[in-house]
């Protein structure tokens, strides 16, 4: 199976309001998925992952009822990632760069960050890294 993936350019870690871990991933090709998904009100969606045919990266697939779909591609600089991905974790995936945002909280004096065009998932839990 053939899946197109993209990497993310940024990543961040930090707590909700409500104390739950967060991993923040930038990953600019989205925007028009995002925006699509957001418009439609998709909430429901499967997620699963595995590595790729020479095991040097993971693949992050997420599919909504509608089928659409984005696949999330994590090669060996981004393995750290990895583990944060084996406890249930909330991930935003914002088309924004976090240092954009980073530099718009602090020009306001904000301890914290606002996004739009995102995508939320919450605990997001795997088991195991993949072996094939």
């Amino acid at each position: 199976m053939y899946t197109q993936a993209f990497t993310p350019e940024q990543s961040a870690f930090g707590k909700l309001d409500n104390g739950r871990d967060v991993l923040i991933l930038y990953v600019k090709e989205f925007s028009e998925q995002v925006k699509t998904i957001n418009q439609l009100g998709s909430s429901k969606f499967m997620y699963h992952w595995f590595s790729t045919e020479h095991k040097d990266s993971y693949v992050l697939q997420v599919t909504w009822e509608n089928d659409l779909h984005i696949a999330i591609r994590f090669n060996q600089q981004h393995f750290g990632l990895l583990d944060q991905l084996l406890e249930p974790k909330d991930v935003i995936l914002t088309t924004t760069p976090i240092s954009l945002l980073m530099e718009k909280a602090q020009a306001s004096d904000y301890n914290f960050i606002e996004f739009s065009d995102v995508l939320t998932f919450s605990n997001l839990s795997f088991t195991a890294i993949p072996n094939a």
